[in-house]
Parts: C-alpha cells; sequence; structure tokens
C-alpha cells in the first residue's frame, strides 16, 4: 500500500507503505523544521513502516497551536506510537522528545537514536536567547548555522519568511530544557546517542554525557556529518535506526 497522510487529534502524521514487519519506526523533527526534514532517512527504509509527524505548532500541524510544555510533545508522541512496537529517532529537540518518553518507560518503545539532542539545562550549555534578542532573528542565525550561508541564500523568500516565523515556537522549546525533564539513567532498551564528528564541542560532550548517563546506551560519531546530519547523511542516519532495530533482534 502507498505512503498516506492522516490527522490524529489535530497532528499531521506520514505513514509510509505497510510492511510485513511488526515494527514501526517513528522519527521526531527538530526545532525549526517540519516532518518533511526527514523524509530522506524516511526513504532509506524500506521493509519497515516508517512514520513522520508535524511537531505541534509545525508544518501542517501548526493548527493545535504550540505545546505549553515538554511533557505535551512527549504525550503527543506517545499518542503516534500507540500500542505496536517502535523504534524511536530524534533530530536535535526530536531528540530530548525520544528521550522523554523512554524515561516514562513506554513498553511499546523497544529502542530509541538520539541525534545530537541538546542538554539545555547544563552550565557549559549555550543559553536560550534572552528576551533582548527578536525570536525571529534567532530562528535566522540557528537555520544560517545549520544549513550554511550557500544554502540560505538560495532558499525562496517566502521560505525565509517562514522559518523566521518559527523563532518564537523554537525559543519557547529551548526555554523548556533550562531544566532536565527526563531521565534515561534506568532505561533497560538500547540507546544510541549520535553526534556528527563534525559538529561542535558542545554537542561531541552531550553525546558523552548522554552515553556516560545510559547503561543500555553508545555513542557513535557520523563521519563527515554535522547538526544537519538528516538531510545531509540519510543514509549513515537510517545506518543506525537499522542498528538499534538489529539489537531488538527483529531485523529491519
Amino acid at each position: 500500500m502507498p505512503g498516506f497522510q492522516e490527522k490524529i487529534q489535530g497532528l499531521t502524521v506520514y505513514r509510509s507503505r505497510s510492511t510485513d514487519s511488526s515494527l514501526r519506526v517513528v522519527l521526531i523533527h527538530g526545532a525549526v523544521d517540519r516532518a518533511a526534514g526527514l523524509i530522506r532517512v524516511s526513504r532509506k527504509i524500506s521493509n519497515a513502516e516508517v512514520i513522520r509527524y508535524d511537531r505541534r505548532g509545525y508544518g501542517r500541524s501548526d493548527s493545535v497551536g504550540s505545546a505549553c510544555t515538554f511533557e505535551q510533545h512527549v504525550d503527543d508522541l506517545e499518542l503516534i506510537i500507540g500500542d505496536r512496537p517502535t523504534v524511536l529517532f530524534g533530530h536535535s529537540y526530536g531528540g530530548s522528545i525520544a528521550l522523554g518518553a523512554v524515561s516514562r518507560g513506554n513498553p511499546f518503545v523497544r529502542a530509541a537514536v538520539s541525534y545530537e539532542a541538546p542538554r539545555t539545562w547544563e552550565t557549559w550549555w549555550p543559553p536560550p536567547p534572552d528576551s533582548s534578542i527578536d525570536p525571529a532573528d534567532a530562528a535566522e542565525h540557528f537555520v544560517r548555522r545549520m544549513i550554511g550561508e550557500d544554502r540560505w541564500g538560495t532558499l525562496p523568500a517566502n521560505s525565509r519568511s517562514k522559518l523566521r516565523g518559527q523563532g518564537v515556537l523554537m525559543v519557547h522549546e529551548l526555554n523548556t530544557q533550562t531544566k532536565q525533564r527526563y531521565s534515561i539513567a534506568d532505561a533497560q532498551i538500547p540507546l544510541i546517542f549520535a553526534v556528527g564528528d563534525s559538529s561542535g564541542d558542545h554537542a561531541q560532550k552531550a553525546a558523552e554525557s548522554f552515553g556516560d548517563e545510559a547503561s543500555s546506551g553508545r555513542v557513535v560519531r557520523l563521519q563527515g556529518a554535522k547538526h544537519d546530519a538528516p538531510m545531509s547523511h540519510p543514509e549513515q542516519v537510517a545506518d543506525l535506526i537499522k542498528a538499534a532495530v538489529q539489537q531488538i533482534s527483529e531485523p529491519l
């Protein structure tokens, strides 16, 4: 069956074609992004159902409004997970949401991969933009740093405007992480904490910290990748997801 789109309590959800596998993979995007940002990864996984969704406030889920709390984002993810065995992949803030679901002990979450989830509560992590900075400017700075000046310059004016318009939500989400909202120390499922080997020191330290905390976790570095790995290195990211599935003894 071909992939399709549906609404689940206001969230826009994209499903790949059905397969014989009992497992599903759920991909969670980061800030200033949407489900489309993970489509290249989705296309590299051909024999399992893959679910992407526009998080609350983003893409075609903007009509449900922005989440007031980090916990509401995790609630949304658990709604998407439902009652089927699931492997999670989260990019950036999406990685935080995935780990939030892990920390709840959701029995249907069998493994998780987090790519460069922030640790905003740490004293060594850069703080969110303060109130003197225009959130639109903060969003533009974030995207320019992630995709590079050349790619930013090729974006249509309408696309740049939409990205800038997500600044308020981005700053809000960063501020929800200034206190630690989840713990993975007791997690008993396979966890992979991935980071690009070309990413900065904060991302490297965060991955190592997650790896130290989780007894069932390991750190993986993607060669040549930075923060935008789901777009620039989708095959390597998909390989991480497949490795997580292999750890739970059900080949993808």
